[in-house]
C-alpha cells in the first residue's frame, strides 16, 4: 500500500482545492517528498491535514480552539469556507488494508453547522472503521505515521505509561488492541443486557409461581371435570335412555290399547238404540224404559267419575315424583366451622384442664370429628314420596262414589230383570238384546279401565322425564343435547344409580379447588413464554460472554507474541540508529515493571475468566478499565528510555541537550519505521534543531529508510531537500491563501543536463 494523492478543500489556509502526486509506491524506492516553504505559508498544515483526515479528534493538536477552526475563515479579499474536505488517495493492490478494493479513498468533510461525515470510496462509513482499517494497515494519527513540530521531541518526555501506548502502535499490534476494546465493550454491554434480563426474570418469576400452581389446579379440575362428565354423560344417558325406551313401550301400549275401542262404543250405542225400540214396541209399560234410563245416567256418572279418578291418581303421581330431591356436598363454610371448633377444642385441652374435664372435651372433640367425617362422606339420601292430603281425599270420596254407583246399578239392573221375568214370553227379543248390551258394556269397560291404567302410568313417565330433562338441563348445560342423542352402550338401569355416588363425589371435589379464570391459562402461557426467552436469552449472552473472553485470551496472547518480537527488533535498531547519530554511544528501552498498587487496582476491576457458571449466577461485572491481560500476558506498564551519548555520563534523558534529545528521538522512530514500516510518514519539521553534521545523518537515514516507506517532510534543511523526489513549494499571496508549486527533481536534473 502506498499514498498516491492528497486533495485538499478548504482547510486552514488551502482555501482553493489543491492536490499532491506522490512517487509511485511500485518503484524500487517508496520516495521522499519534500514541502518547503516561508514560515507562514501554511506548509504544516499540510500535515494537519493528513492527521485531520485519519480520524484526529483533538483540536489543540490540529492548532485550534474549535472544530469550525479547520475551515477556511476567510480573509478581506476571500470569504470564507462553507466546509473542509481533505482525500487520500491510496493503492491497496496488495491488500495490506482488509478491503476488496485496488484503490481507498478516505474522505473527512466538516460543515460550519457541525455536521460532520467520513467516507470510504464515497460510501459513508464509521470512524471506528477507519481506525480498524489504519491500523490493520499500520496507520496511527496520533503517533509515527504523522510526527509534527516539537512531537519527536515530546516522545522522549511522555510518562512510561504513555510511551508504551505509542509502541504498541509501533509493534503492529493496534488494529489488535481496536479488537480487544471493543471485545470489552461488548463484555459491558452484555453484561448490563444480563443485569436488565436478570431484573425482568425477578419480577416474572413470583407471578409465574403463582400462576404455575392456579394452572396445576386447573389441571387437576379438568381431569376432574373430565371424569365427571364421562359418568354423568353414563348416569344421565341411561336415565334418559331407559325413560325414552318406557315411554315409547307406553305410546304403544296407548296405542294398542285404544284400537277398536271406538267400533266397540259404536256397537254399544247401535245395542243401546235397538233395545230403546223394541221396549217401546212391546212393553205396554213405561216402567222398563224409566228403569233403562236411570241406569244409562248411572253409567255416565260412573264414568266421569273414573276419568276423574284418573285425573287425581296422574296429579298424586306427579307431586310424588317432584319430592325426590338428592342432598347436597356439605358446604366448605360449614366445614371451615366445624374445623375451628374441634380447633378450639384442642387449644382448651393444651391448656391443662383437670382430668375430668379433660375426659369431657375428649368425648365432645370425638363426636364433632365423628360428625364432620359423616357429613363429608358423599351419599344419596333418599326421601318418602310426599302426598298431597287433599287429593288423597278427593280420590278416597270418589272411590267411595263409584261404589255407590255401582251398588244402585246391579240394583236397577236386578229391577230390569224381574220386569223381564214377569214379562219373559212376550220380551224375550228384548232381553237378549239387553244380555247382549251388557256384554259389551262390560267388555268396554274393561278396556277403559286399562286405557285409563295406561295413561296414568304414560302421564307418570312424562312427568317423570321432564324433571330429568330438568335437572339434566342445570348439571350438563351444553352438553344436555349430546348426552340426550348419544348412541352410546346403556348400562342397566340398576347400574346406573350405582353411579351416583362418585358423580356427588366429584361434585364435592370441584367444590373444594372452586371456580378457575379461564384467563389464567392464557396468562400463564404469556408469563411463560416471555419467562422461557429472557432465561434463553441470558444463557445466550452467557454464552456469548465466555466466547468473548476466549477471543480476549486469544487476543492477549497474540499481542503479547508479537509486541515481544517487535520489541527485540526496534530496541536493537534503536541502539544502531543512535550509535550513527551519536558516532557512538548506546542506547536502550527498559520495561517498567507494573507497580504493585496499580496492579491491585486492575485487579479490582478485572474481569476473571469464567469457569462452569450456574445458570441462575450473575455475570461478572465490567469495568471501563477492562479485562487484565492473561495466558503469559505483559505483566509491566511502561518504557523507559536510556541513551547516553558518547564520552557523557547520563542517568536520565532530562539530562540530555535539546539537541542530543531530537537526535535520540529520531533514532528511536528511525527504529521503529524500519521494523514496522508505516505506508507512508509524514515528517513536520523533526529536522529544524539539527546542527549540519547532524542533518547530513539524519538526511542520509531517511533517505535509506525510504526504500520501504513513503516520506513527506516539510522542512527548511537543504540535506532532506536533496534526498527528495518530488519538491513541492508553499507560499502565500495577499489574499491569505496557501498556493502550491510542484517540482520533480530527477525531471529537472535530466532538464538541466
Amino acid at each position: 500500500m502506498y499514498l498516491e494523492r492528497l486533495e485538499i478543500q478548504g482547510f486552514k489556509s488551502f482555501a482553493n482545492k489543491v492536490g499532491l502526486e506522490f512517487l509511485s509506491g511500485k518503484t524500487e524506492r517508496r520516495g521522499l517528498t519534500a514541502v518547503v516553504g516561508p514560515n507562514g505559508s501554511g506548509k504544516s498544515n499540510i500535515a494537519d491535514s493528513i492527521r485531520w483526515v485519519l480520524g484526529e479528534q483533538s483540536i489543540k493538536l490540529l492548532r485550534g480552539k474549535k472544530s469550525e477552526d479547520v475551515i477556511f475563515s476567510g480573509t478581506d479579499k476571500k470569504p470564507r469556507s462553507g466546509m473542509a474536505e481533505v482525500s487520500l488517495f491510496l493503492d491497496n493492490s496488495d491488500h495490506q488494508a482488509a478491503l476488496d478494493y485496488d484503490k481507498i479513498v478516505i474522505t473527512r468533510r466538516l460543515y460550519r453547522d457541525g455536521e460532520s461525515e467520513y467516507l470510504i470510496n464515497k460510501n459513508k462509513a464509521r470512524l471506528l472503521d477507519i481506525q480498524l482499517m489504519l491500523a490493520q494497515a499500520n496507520f496511527g494519527q496520533r503517533t509515527y505515521s504523522v510526527i509534527g513540530q516539537g512531537a519527536i521531541e515530546a516522545f522522549l518526555l511522555m510518562s512510561p505509561a504513555e510511551r508504551k501506548d505509542f509502541f504498541d502502535e509501533a509493534a503492529g499490534v493496534k488494529h489488535l488492541e481496536i479488537k480487544r476494546n471493543q471485545a470489552i465493550n461488548k463484555l459491558e454491554a452484555t453484561t448490563e443486557n444480563i443485569k436488565q434480563a436478570e431484573t425482568l426474570i425477578a419480577e416474572i418469576e413470583p407471578r409465574l409461581k403463582s400462576l404455575t400452581r392456579q394452572v396445576k389446579r386447573l389441571a387437576e379440575r379438568g381431569e376432574l371435570e373430565s371424569e365427571l362428565y364421562g359418568i354423568e354423560h353414563q348416569y344421565y344417558g341411561t336415565l334418559w335412555q331407559n325413560l325414552t325406551r318406557s315411554l315409547k313401550e307406553y305410546t304403544d301400549k296407548l296405542n294398542a290399547a285404544s284400537g277398536g275401542l271406538e267400533e266397540l262404543r259404536a256397537e254399544v250405542r247401535t245395542l243401546r238404540a235397538k233395545m230403546m225400540n223394541e221396549a217401546k214396541e212391546e212393553s205396554s209399560s213405561g216402567k222398563f224404559t224409566e228403569l233403562q234410563k236411570e241406569s244409562e245416567a248411572l253409567q255416565e256418572s260412573k264414568n266421569e267419575l273414573r276419568e276423574k279418578e284418573w285425573r287425581l291418581r296422574s296429579q298424586i303421581e306427579q307431586n310424588k315424583i317432584a319430592t325426590i330431591q338428592n342432598i347436597t356436598p356439605l358446604p366448605l363454610h360449614e366445614i371451615i366451622k366445624s374445623l375451628k371448633e374441634i380447633d378450639g377444642l384442642l387449644e382448651e385441652l393444651s391448656g391443662g384442664a383437670h382430668l375430668g374435664s379433660v375426659i369431657e372435651k375428649i368425648n365432645e372433640l370425638h363426636k364433632k370429628t365423628a360428625g364432620l367425617l359423616d357429613k363429608l362422606q358423599p351419599k344419596e339420601v333418599k326421601k318418602t314420596p310426599a302426598t298431597d292430603p287433599k287429593l288423597e281425599k278427593e280420590l278416597e270420596a270418589l272411590k267411595m262414589e263409584l261404589v255407590a254407583l255401582g251398588e244402585k246399578t246391579a240394583k236397577i239392573q236386578e229391577k230390569i230383570r224381574a220386569l223381564g221375568a214377569n214379562d219373559q214370553k212376550n220380551k224375550l227379543a228384548f232381553f237378549e238384546i239387553q244380555e247382549k248390551l251388557a256384554k259389551k258394556q262390560d267388555e268396554l269397560r274393561a278396556k277403559e279401565d286399562a286405557l285409563n291404567q295406561i295413561k296414568i302410568e304414560l302421564a307418570r313417565l312424562e312427568t317423570k322425564r321432564d324433571s330429568l330433562e330438568q335437572e339434566m338441563a342445570a348439571e350438563l348445560q351444553e352438553r344436555l343435547q349430546t348426552v340426550k342423542t348419544s348412541s352410546a352402550e346403556i348400562t342397566p338401569a340398576e347400574n346406573a344409580e350405582n353411579l351416583l355416588p362418585q358423580i356427588q363425589r366429584l361434585r364435592y371435589q370441584l367444590e373444594l379447588i372452586g371456580g378457575l379464570d379461564p384467563e389464567t391459562m392464557k396468562e400463564y402461557e404469556e408469563t411463560k413464554s416471555r419467562f422461557d426467552f429472557l432465561t434463553g436469552t441470558v444463557a445466550d449472552l452467557k454464552t456469548a460472554m465466555d466466547d468473548t473472553y476466549k477471543i480476549i485470551e486469544e487476543l492477549d496472547l497474540t499481542i503479547k507474541s508479537k509486541f515481544e518480537e517487535a520489541f527485540e527488533k526496534i530496541n536493537a535498531d534503536f541502539g544502531r540508529y543512535f550509535k550513527m547519530l551519536f558516532s557512538g554511544g548506546r542506547a536502550e528501552l527498559i520495561k517498567v515493571a507494573r507497580e504493585e498498587e496499580e496492579d491491585e487496582e486492575v485487579a479490582d476491576s478485572d474481569l476473571p475468566l469464567p469457569t462452569t457458571r450456574s445458570p441462575s449466577e450473575p455475570a461478572c461485572p465490567v469495568g471501563r478499565r477492562g479485562v487484565r491481560r492473561r495466558g503469559g500476558a505483559p505483566e509491566w506498564s511502561g518504557l523507559e528510555i536510556q541513551a547516553v551519548p558518547p564520552g557523557k555520563r547520563v542517568k536520565t534523558i532530562g539530562m540530555l541537550s535539546g539537541g542530543e534529545r531530537a537526535l535520540t528521538s529520531i533514532a528511536l522512530l528511525c527504529a521503529i519505521i524500519s521494523n514496522n514500516p508505516s505506508p507512508f510518514v509524514v515528517l513536520d519539521e523533526v529536522d529544524a534543531s539539527l546542527d549540519e553534521a547532524n542533518s547530513i545523518r539524519f538526511a542520509d537515514i531517511i533517505g535509506e529508510l525510504a526504500g520501504h516507506t513513503q516520506f513527506i517532510v516539510i522542512t527548511h534543511n537543504r540535506y532532506t531537500m536533496e534526498h527528495a523526489n518530488i519538491l513541492y513549494g508553499v507560499t502565500m499571496g495577499d489574499d491569505g491563501v496557501s498556493h502550491l508549486l510542484s517540482l520533480k527533481l530527477e525531471e529537472a536534473e535530466q532538464y538541466q543536463h
